[in-house]
């Protein structure tokens, strides 16, 4: 682990420093809702997709979902109300399975990291090639880092995009670095 990700994570934020986190957190996700693809003009969505797929490969569940957690953290189911809000917030469509939400929390200070969307779908490698292919529609520079891309916000921070399993996996975090560290682990295997 980088030093300053030790230093951010060492560091006791307190009630105020929450408060920040979790509002930072929430206008990420809303940032991340506009590169999502809108449901209702499928010729916009079929221009944006690079090529076509045959046949979907079946997905495979996993478990625990998102892989072991990086030593000294937790990945931690987020309250209903919480998960409602992310599901609202970047529109996503839970025909396929309950969109899973968690946060990544370090054991020891309890302190959150960032979180993880998990987007089931009997086709995950088409919703995240849907997503990329869309941002990058946008003029957004995405960058491929081993199993996952990072997409560029318009804020400076970015959030990570990958398929684990039978989900589409979204990363954010406040750090751009947080947002690397957790996307290996989670994407390592």
């Amino acid at each position: 682990m980088g030093r300053g990700l030790r230093s951010l994570l060492n560091r006791r934020l307190g009630l105020l420093g929450t408060v920040i986190f979790l509002a930072v957190a929430i206008a990420v996700i809303v940032v991340v809702a506009q590169f999502l693809p809108s449901k209702g003009d499928e010729s916009e969505r079929t221009a944006a997709t690079p090529t076509a797929t045959a046949e979907a490969t079946p997905c495979q569940e996993l478990d625990p979902p998102y892989g072991t957690p990086p030593q000294d953290f937790d990945y931690v189911p987020v309250a209903e109300d919480k998960r409602a809000q992310t599901v609202k917030a970047l529109r996503l469509d839970e025909a396929e399975g309950k969109v899973d939400v968690r946060d990544v929390q370090q054991s020891s200070s309890k302190l959150n990291l960032g979180s993880l969307v998990g987007v089931p779908s009997k086709d995950p490698i088409d919703y995240a090639s849907r997503l990329i292919a869309s941002s990058q529609a946008t003029g957004s520079e995405v960058q491929r880092a081993g199993r996952y891309a990072l997409i560029p916000l318009q804020s400076g921070k970015q959030i990570a995009v990958g398929v684990k399993g039978c989900r589409t996996v979204m990363i954010t975090a406040a750090d751009p670095e947080a947002v690397k560290f957790l996307a290996s682990a989670v994407f390592s295997d």
